[in-house]
């Protein structure tokens, strides 16, 4: 169960911090100068009670010069005071400045990501309707419950209607080990016979056996059973697709030329194998009756006769057969894939032209097409609003540390002075005391 969309947007605004405005008191821990005019005052009036005339006189010499202190320490209190005000004041429009735009940008990304949720909970609902809904379409119509698009429910209904007509469409074939083990050897069937072709050539056209001919030879004996094998399987292979593609010639034409180049392959092979039979032979008849093997060379075989390995020619023969056939079988089976295929786009297009399935593909479909468009939500953002943020921190930054430095700056020496003045009325209410009560002499001092 999803939770319901708030109802106003401004439920999604963070809770920001709203400071109250600054005042100059808040920066001055010092005390009023009227509190020190007071304690001066207390002070002053205790003066008559100093019973010595001298002494009274310094003490009110010292009174007045401490009021002159007091006056002094009240104009500096309320310049001090002016100052931090128009301070305050310049620094807090910018700090207010850059706090609003931050507020705002905040303000704005939230509603925007409030109205992306309420899209994505609407977009949300919406496909699990498309859903249940999907489900009992293919449910009515029999089609897997995991089929997710509009194409997939063509395909198989199609392989259905082939099915019914009884044109079954085969799924591949997996790749199991046999079937790899048969591709394998296809493919080296090919080269193999080529190098027993150009192993025969060189026996032919290479009797000194020398290096650059002997490759030339196996070169031209793999490219030629690797060129007409491709042949075969070509042609099979349009030997197959010749009956239902317009354009092309008919299937007999190509049958035959799969027999005329299996026909060349064979004839080719069994030359070159049976004269290479031949020249081996001879080359073993010569090297014994060199070596001293054999006492009487009239009594050697015909060296032009029919050998006894001919074994060796069918066998090499058998091979070229096999070869053959294995392309034949590869061109064969691609052209009956591709036929298959064919035949069910074909099922798939008379299906959509047909416009029966029309509703039951929409409502396929439409999942896949409201989870895209879901995926696709984002919310309108501000290309700036990184660098915007960024810039407000330093604005904000720069304004506050500009504040502390004047305000630490005026406040400073305005304590040092309230202490000083401080330090002076406690030093004259202690002269006061001392005048008022004098403390006895004793000894030779009290005589004088």
């Amino acid at each position: 169960m999803t939770e319901p969309a708030p109802s106003s947007p401004h439920e999604y605004e963070a809770p920001l911090p709203h400071p109250g405005p600054l005042t100059a008191e808040q920066f001055m821990p010092v005390l009023p100068p009227q509190e020190l005019a007071d304690f001066l005052d207390e002070l002053t009036r205790e003066l008559s009670l100093v019973p010595g005339d001298a002494a009274r006189a310094a003490l009110t010499t010292r009174a007045r010069i401490l009021r002159l202190n007091v006056e002094q320490y009240r104009v500096n209190y309320t310049l001090t005071r002016t100052t931090l005000t128009r301070v305050l004041a310049e620094t807090g429009a910018g700090v207010r400045e850059s706090w609003a735009r931050q507020e705002e940008h905040l303000r704005f990304m939230n509603e925007a990501s409030g109205g992306v949720e309420r899209e994505y909970l609407r977009a949300t609902e919406q496909i699990e309707a498309a859903r249940a809904e999907r489900f009992e379409t293919l449910a009515q119509y029999g089609a897997t419950p995991d089929t997710g698009s509009a194409e997939e429910f063509y395909q198989q209904q199609a392989l259905a209607d082939l099915a019914r007509e009884g044109h079954p469409i085969r799924p591949p074939e997996q790749k199991t080990g046999s079937k790899r083990v048969f591709n394998a050897f296809a493919v080296f069937s090919k080269f193999f016979v080529g190098l027993i072709s150009g192993v025969s050539i060189n026996l032919l056209f290479n009797p000194e056996s020398r290096l650059y001919l002997t490759l030339i030879a196996l070169t031209a004996g793999v490219m030629f059973s690797v060129l007409l094998l491709w042949l075969v399987d070509e042609l099979a292979y349009r030997a197959k697709l010749a009956g239902g593609t317009p354009g092309m010639g008919r299937p007999g034409l190509y049958i035959g030329g799969i027999l005329a180049v299996t026909a060349l392959y064979l004839g080719v092979e069994g030359y070159l194998n049976w004269d290479g039979i031949l020249r081996t032979t001879q080359q073993i008849a010569a090297n014994a009756a060199q070596q001293g093997q054999l006492t009487d060379l009239s009594a050697a075989p015909d060296t032009n006769a029919v050998p006894e390995h001919w074994s060796l020619l069918a066998f090499t023969l058998a091979l070229v057969s096999m070869a053959v056939g294995a392309a034949l079988l590869q061109g064969r089976e691609r052209a009956r894939t591709l036929l298959e295929r064919e035949r069910l786009a074909a099922r798939v297009a008379d299906l959509k032209r047909s416009r029966e399935y029309v509703d039951a593909a929409r409502t396929t479909g439409a999942v896949a097409y409201l989870e895209a468009a879901r995926d696709r939500l984002a919310p309108p953002r501000d290309v700036t609003s990184p660098d915007h943020a960024r810039f407000n921190e330093r604005v904000l930054g720069h304004w506050e540390q500009e504040r502390e430095t004047q305000v630490g700056t005026q406040t400073g020496t305005l304590v040092r002075e309230a202490r000083q003045l401080q330090d002076a009325l406690e030093d004259f209410a202690r002269q006061l005391r001392e005048a008022q009560h004098p403390q006895p002499r004793r000894g030779l001092l009290g005589l004088l």
